[in-house]
């Protein structure tokens, strides 16, 4: 039976009118009540959020950002990066990093992304991974590894990174409140929130500890993929020697990185650990069956910079 039914019936049978604005007024009353409802349960998410999120003093963990999410934070900033620098007209270096990237990649413990890799015209040597799997080098960096094993070792540790999510927590820790308040009240980053994302990764990088962390993932994923892991250790100790000649530059770019020697210790450890024959100084001598194939080096007198990794 329909209200207005109902509501005649009863005008017949008392002779009342029914009030026109009651339920009108009902509904005026239960908003303030609705509405503080509303801010509770958005408040008590709010403390969920917080108590899962990585603190001073606890393991770093994300608990906000999905895997959906995080695709797509990703590929809107690495459109924002290919607004800022160029890409690579070679298509030759393009086909072989993400030959040798989607091998890794394979063989990370997250094989299902939507892995991208591209060069960017760009003549440091330099490395960066985004958000779900948007990975970049340089033109300057195709043209200083010097074998595949090497670039595999470089791709290894981005992929890393990609793998423990590492982007996901620091974008948790860093930009938290925007972060929240996207969630809470839906939609995407906005263009500003987009590029700080990116300038953070670009000028800032990773902790020691998550550096350490892509590294033993590194020579894990590339003795997975059937490279020489070992290479990374000839990869890292040149880069140690371009520290030398260009200390300024190595200051900007590995402003919160480990020193160079102790990634190489830790490196050489974790590839003992795999049966390979690597010797006490750092000097990579060869993997388990095989040595690496070499490229040509960079041209005499090119000073090259060190990777941000």
């Amino acid at each position: 039976m329909r209200m207005d039914e109902r509501a005649f019936r009863a005008h017949r049978s008392t002779g009342t009118r029914p009030c026109k604005g009651t339920a009108g007024l009902r509904r005026r009353r239960d908003g303030p009540r609705l509405a503080t409802v509303g801010l509770r349960r958005a408040a008590a998410a709010l403390l969920v959020v917080l108590g899962c999120l990585a603190w001073p003093g606890r393991p770093a963990q994300a608990a906000l950002i999905g895997e959906a999410q995080e695709v797509r934070i990703g590929r809107q900033a690495a459109a924002e990066l290919e607004q800022q620098y160029p890409l690579s007209p070679d298509a030759g270096l393009r086909a072989r990093l993400t030959a040798i990237g989607e091998r890794i990649a394979a063989r990370s413990a997250r094989p299902g992304l939507p892995y991208t890799f591209k060069v960017l015209r760009v003549r440091e040597v330099n490395a960066i991974s985004l958000p779900g799997g948007f990975i970049y080098a340089t033109e300057g960096l195709m043209r200083f590894v010097e074998s595949d094993d090497e670039l595999a070792f470089v791709l290894g540790h981005e992929i890393g990174h990609v793998a423990a999510r590492h982007h996901v927590q620091l974008l948790e820790r860093h930009f938290f409140l925007a972060l929240v308040a996207q969630l809470l009240f839906g939609g995407d980053p906005t263009a500003a929130q987009v590029a700080a994302i990116v300038r953070f990764f670009v000028q800032r990088g990773f902790s020691r500890e998550f550096e350490f962390e892509a590294d033993r993932l590194a020579v894990a994923y590339t003795h997975r993929a059937g490279f020489d892991a070992s290479a990374g250790l000839g990869f890292l100790r040149r880069l140690r020697v371009a520290e030398g000649r260009d200390p300024s530059q190595f200051e900007v770019l590995f402003r919160t990185h480990p020193g160079l020697t102790d990634r190489i210790d830790r490196v050489r450890r974790e590839l003992r650990q795999l049966g390979y024959d690597v010797g006490a100084t750092g000097h990579p001598r060869h993997a388990p069956g095989r040595r690496p194939a070499r490229r040509p080096a960079a041209p005499r007198g090119q000073v090259p910079r060190p990777v941000a990794a």
